[in-house]
């Protein structure tokens, strides 16, 4: 349970919601019991929704205003819901929540990370309190603690970050028997800020792992890291920026070859080393130190891009190794993957789904074609003041800082505040160094601070505040106009409200709508404007067809209305081809995907105690059978035929005495020997059974059993991901589109395949006793 005290939380304010009357007294809850005796949701809307808004007006001085509960009744009926920046999301989303745990399987309400977490969970923990509900929430831990963990879950409603819901799933699917899950079933979810968990995050793969069984060697990321260094964009390697990935040209293969003297570096054996050069190339190109993580006390820290926030643990498939060897770490352990799953397949487990965000018009087509989900538009509650001023346009970056610098004190010295959105760490101390040499007080908020994050925030709207923001630094928390407690609204109205500078239009509309999104939030006055430079990195993309001599006649700070609508379609260019990369993605994730959901069902009937013997015994009869089909094409010698056999069981048929003979088996006779083999195998098991059973008792044999295959399909499943990994960076040197899709499919059915008869054959292998069984993981 979240403790509370039945104040309004961090930037719980009465323009959240209308002010209502505070009373202990709990207002007409809907009982559980209707829906349980089959009274649909849809027919409790209008009670369950009555009911929580009489709940946060008693419990939190809030009733929420017509446009939220227009909000809360979208989200019931699964849409992505677009509230602009201070509309009260978090208040909309409690009568949903509330209908929703009527059902009585819980609720999981999902934000983009741990702060907006706790903050939400305590915020209206007391409203669920008086309507009888219980709240979770997931604390953010490496090795969350089992016995809390399950706590959270069993409550009505439950909060957590993104990926803490999408870790726990993993790690319910890879525990062992006896323990049992943390969830208790994925019925609802309300993601918040639907643009970065359900859009921006989307292809992120959520992943639980352990240190590598063979780490293989350790010399290789500084071995790489070197070579990087020396190599030249465009001649040794191409990037895909969107894809944050790396491929090498002829050129460079050439060059590898010749250092590490290899014949092929193509060959099977080798594409791991293809895959970590590549990354160490991809992290020296797309992963900037300030702005993508940080390094601290010789420590490499991730940074998340669409938050701004650091990112707890190891990042996966290589690249924290290769920015570690970049800035001259040491290099961590490598790990294995235990579990991994898109953040899209984990959301499509959820029975319902629904989101709210800030900005969403602009990815209609994504919601509809990813998620089959519609946007709903919420009006404001009050009209927008803000005033939207024209883009300004310099000729150099240094410029264009220094006049958001200049901008920033003028309005400053008039009492007006100012949040000023900057895209870098390095940039964000640039302009402070600005700021400071114009003697103005001013706040940095950015991925190395962002414990005073909520401070930093809450008070940027005090008069004459100067805060500067790295990236999406502060995102959902609020800014209240005229200070924390607002005490000076008024003052700072009159001089026009909060103030935001953009250094630097951004490439994806959402974002820069965000950032402007900070001022004139519920009828408040306020302002944007962005500087742009021509040599911003997208900027001179979309440029790049522009002479530089006509960019040289524009006056530095003109404002440049071609320029402006030239971005402004860039912008809808790039959310095309977005939208098409996420579909594009998403058809091979797809492959994994539905693989992964076999293991899983397959796991979960293993973990429930379903048939073990029956399934052993399938396991077994598969296993002989596949030995002995695959000597059909093989034309393989007889004693080579029945050694192999051997190897798989303590086989007690054959030839004739005096030993196999020396030519090939019969093709003919394979059916037979297959039948016969079957039937051998499952003699020889029941007679296993029987001493297993005499030398530590009956009721052990089935456990053994399900350990063993559980074992094995967890070894095998981890050794199929990294394959699987692999067999896509080998396809896409090779070939794209869709050729490099069909490819992948029929490659990676046909891994699959093998996998799950490697699967079949070390289960008989190790049940006969002929092969040792590795000690479990941890």
């Amino acid at each position: 349970m979240v403790p509370g005290d039945g104040r309004p939380g961090p930037g719980a304010r009465s323009r959240h919601g209308r002010p209502g009357r505070r009373g202990p007294a709990a207002p007409d809850a809907v009982p559980h019991g209707r829906h349980a005796r089959g009274e649909p949701l849809d027919d409790l809307l209008p009670e369950a929704f009555a009911a929580a808004a009489e709940a946060a007006a008693r419990a939190l001085g809030q009733r929420p205003f017509d446009v939220q509960l227009m909000g809360g009744a979208a989200l019931h009926l699964g849409r992505i819901v677009e509230m602009r920046t201070g509309e009260g999301k978090t208040l909309t989303a409690t009568p949903p929540a509330y209908l929703h745990a009527l059902a009585g399987r819980g609720v999981h309400v999902m934000t983009a990370n741990d702060y907006l977490a706790a903050r939400d969970a305590e915020w209206m923990g007391p409203a669920y309190r008086l309507l009888g509900l219980g709240t979770g929430l997931l604390r953010p831990a490496t090795r969350p603690p089992v016995a809390e963990r399950r706590r959270a879950y069993a409550a009505d409603v439950t909060y957590g970050s993104w990926n803490d819901f999408g870790n726990d799933y993993l790690r319910d699917n890879a525990r062992w028997p006896g323990d049992a899950p943390v969830q208790r079933g994925l019925h609802s979810v309300i993601a918040d800020e639907a643009d970065f968990i359900l859009i921006d995050s989307m292809r992120s793969m959520l992943s639980i792992s352990a240190a590598a069984d063979n780490a293989g060697d350790r010399s290789w990321p500084d071995t790489f890291a070197a070579l990087a260094a020396e190599f030249e964009r465009g001649e040794h390697y191409e990037i895909d920026e969107q894809q944050l990935t790396a491929s090498l040209t002829g050129s460079g293969a050439e060059v590898v070859e010749d250092r590490l003297g290899l014949d092929n570096l193509y060959a099977e054996a080798n594409l791991p080393l293809v895959h970590h050069l590549e990354t160490a190339l991809a992290v020296k190109e797309c992963y900037q130190n300030g702005r993508d993580y940080l390094v601290s006390d010789g420590q490499a820290v991730l940074v998340d891009r669409a938050t701004g926030r650091p990112q707890a643990g190891r990042v996966g498939d290589g690249v924290h190794e290769a920015i570690e060897a970049r800035e001259g770490l040491a290099v961590g352990a490598p790990t294995d993957t235990l579990g991994a799953i898109m953040t899209w397949d984990y959301l499509a487990q959820y029975e319902r789904l629904s989101a709210m965000t800030g900005t969403a018009q602009e990815d209609a087509a994504s919601y509809l074609q990813l998620y089959q989900r519609r946007v709903f538009v919420v009006p404001t509650n009050r009209p927008m003041l803000r005033i939207d001023h024209a883009d300004v346009f310099y000729r150099t970056g240094p410029a264009k800082l220094a006049a958001v610098a200049a901008e920033a004190v003028r309005r400053s010295a008039a009492g007006q505040p100012v949040l000023i959105g900057v895209t870098s760490a390095p940039e964000s101390a640039e302009v402070s160094g600005l700021l400071a040499e114009a003697g103005v007080a001013h706040e940095v908020l950015t991925a190395e601070n962002p414990d005073q994050e909520a401070r930093i925030m809450a008070g940027a709207g005090a008069p004459g505040v100067v805060t500067v923001a790295a990236q999406m630094a502060g995102r959902g928390v609020d800014i209240v106009l005229g200070g924390p407690d607002g005490a000076q609204r008024a003052a700072v109205a009159e001089r026009g409200g909060l103030c935001v500078l953009g250094a630097g239009r951004p490439m994806r509309r959402r974002a820069e709508m965000h950032l402007r999104g900070r001022a004139g939030r519920q009828g408040d006055p306020g302002e944007s404007k962005f500087f742009v430079s021509f040599t911003d990195d997208w900027v001179a993309m979309v440029l790049a067809s522009v002479p530089a001599a006509l960019l040289r006649q524009y006056n530095e700070g003109a404002e440049m209305t071609t320029m402006f609508r030239s971005l402004t379609r860039a912008q809808q260019r790039q959310a095309a081809a977005d939208a098409a990369w996420l579909v594009s993605g998403r058809a091979s994730d797809r492959v994994l995907a539905d693989q992964r959901s076999i293991i899983y069902a397959e796991r979960a009937a293993l973990l429930g105690g379903e048939d073990i013997r029956g399934r052993v015994q399938e396991t077994i009869d598969r296993a002989v059978r596949a030995q002995v089909t695959e000597a059909s094409g093989d034309g393989l010698r007889a004693d080579r035929f029945w050694a192999g056999l051997g190897e798989l069981y303590p086989v007690s048929i054959g030839p004739a005495a005096g030993g196999p003979p020396a030519g090939p088996v019969p093709r003919a006779q394979l059916p037979r020997i297959a039948q016969e083999a079957v039937a051998d195998a499952r003699e020889a098991y029941r007679r296993r059974e029987a001493w297993v059973e005499a030398e530590v008792g009956a009721d052990r044999m089935p456990e053994l059993e399900q350990k063993v295959m559980l074992r094995v399909l967890d070894r095998c499943w981890r050794e199929h991901l990294a394959v699987m990994a692999d067999l896509l960076t080998g396809i896409v040197m090779r070939t794209q589109g869709e050729a490099a899709l069909a490819e992948y499919r029929r490659e990676g059915a046909l891994a699959f395949a093998r996998m799950r008869h490697a699967a079949s054959r070390d289960v008989a292998s190790y049940l006969f006793g002929l092969k040792r069984l590795e000690p479990a993981p941890d």
